[in-house]
């Protein structure tokens, strides 16, 4: 079953997809070379090159893969306890936000009203250099307005009072377009 970008599992899925697409090209060129070695037997002939032209994809997707295996797993618990919480809320979960100079792994994202709220189960999480980068997004894409706050692993309990918070307040309509930019700069 397809688990969509934002969806909680979405990275192991991924990641089960990618490996399999990867070892498919490698074994694709191999194939292609064995097949014009055994029929010329020579290594000099044209499927050769097709086969050297198969590792271009096949890198490109090993390359995906590694970024994919650095993606830490995401607590199941802890995504059933928010999503009881964030029943009524825009969330997004199990993201891995990419940056130029870090990455960021974010359990749960909820948007609403003008505000951001997140929180990451990981301690090595920076969220204030999360934060910072989740604003300049939203402002290089014409966002303005809203708040962001990135949780620490221990601070759940205030995620959840924040929440409840946000549950409060009003939709101001741009929600999903923010729901999508968060989607598009992550993994």
């Amino acid at each position: 079953m397809k688990v969509k970008k934002g969806e909680f599992g979405y990275p192991a899925y991924q990641t089960r997809f990618v490996m399999l697409r990867t070892i498919f090209y490698f074994a694709l060129s191999i194939a292609i070379f064995v097949m014009g070695y055994i029929s010329t037997g020579t290594k000099e002939n044209l499927l050769t090159v097709v086969a050297v032209l198969g590792l271009l994809p096949a890198s490109k997707s090993l390359v995906s893969l590694i970024m994919y295996l650095r993606v830490p797993k995401f607590d199941k618990d802890i995504y059933e306890r928010l999503s009881k919480a964030a029943k009524n809320l825009n969330t997004l979960y199990s993201l891995y936000l990419t940056s130029y100079k870090k990455n960021f792994p974010v359990s749960c994202f909820c948007v609403v009203g003008g505000n951001i709220a997140g929180y990451t189960e990981s301690s090595s999480c920076d969220t204030a250099a999360a934060e910072a980068h989740i604003k300049e997004i939203l402002s290089q894409n014409g966002i303005k307005g809203y708040t962001v706050k990135l949780f620490a692993p221990k601070e759940l309990k205030r995620f959840e009072e924040r929440i409840h918070q946000l549950e409060k307040l009003e939709q101001t309509g741009n929600e999903i377009q923010v729901m999508e930019l968060l989607c598009d700069i992550s993994l």
